[in-house]
């Protein structure tokens, strides 16, 4: 089973900072679980608001300012006074950062009209960091997870649902997806057996409850995200 590290390990540090991911590193986990979007000058960048009031406190789009004036922001500080300089980050810097480390789980954020760009520039950018085959790469936009295989069909891709699929397995097959993240709550036996019988991937996020993940454990998931990477071990 994969341990996976929302957002890094977004209960102990500030979600998609290099804390955040040196923290998963420490814990021993085998995947983070990041965001990535555009920036105005169309970096792709790991941030999962499409604003950045929550975690800076500045009422402005992510897609309205350059990944220059992104790097300016501190992003740490609304977690805790300790982690002041954390900024924003590339993917390409994380994964440098954790190649040889961790597997990550690229949840891509749509924000923009513009996903062949985005697609495009994923594409490249995992085959010049020779990381296409460290990665998933999942999304609530299902066309956009359909295009993806289109265009790559060597990457791992799953669709992201919040709430019980009628068909699940039809969903996953309409996106040309290798398997489904839902959220905790919906996972149930049927829904495992279902999804992995047909071949197809479940990972399941965010558990925090240490019940839940005994659960989770034990109906044989692929893998389990969560804040918190002890409740893992």
């Amino acid at each position: 089973m994969l341990k996976i590290g929302h957002r890094g390990a977004a209960g102990l540090a500030p979600e998609n900072t290099q804390a955040a991911f040196e923290k998963a590193i420490e814990a021993g986990l085998d995947m983070i679980e990041i965001d990535v979007q555009l920036s105005k000058d169309n970096e792709l960048i790991v941030v999962h608001d499409y604003d950045l009031r929550r975690i800076a406190e500045i009422n402005k789009k992510v897609s309205e300012l350059k990944l220059s004036e992104l790097k300016m922001i501190d992003i740490g500080s609304w977690f805790s006074e300790e982690f002041a300089q954390e900024r924003i980050l590339t993917l390409a810097e994380v994964i440098e950062l954790v190649k040889g480390h961790l597997q990550i789980n690229i949840e891509v954020k749509m924000f923009r009209e513009d996903h062949n760009l985005l697609i495009k520039k994923l594409v490249r950018l995992l085959k010049e960091k020779n990381f296409s085959q460290d990665v998933i790469i999942s999304s609530f936009d299902h066309q956009l997870i359909k295009s993806l295989k289109r265009s790559k069909p060597q990457l791992q891709v799953a669709i992201l649902v919040a709430s019980v699929p009628v068909d699940p397995l039809r969903l996953i097959r309409e996106a040309d997806a290798d398997g489904i993240h839902p959220h905790y709550l919906t996972v149930t036996e049927e829904l495992v057996q279902l999804v992995r019988q047909a071949g197809f991937i479940l990972n399941t996020w965010t558990v925090n409850q240490q019940d839940e993940i005994t659960r989770l454990k034990n109906l044989n998931v692929d893998g389990i995200m969560t804040d918190y990477p002890k409740l893992l071990s």
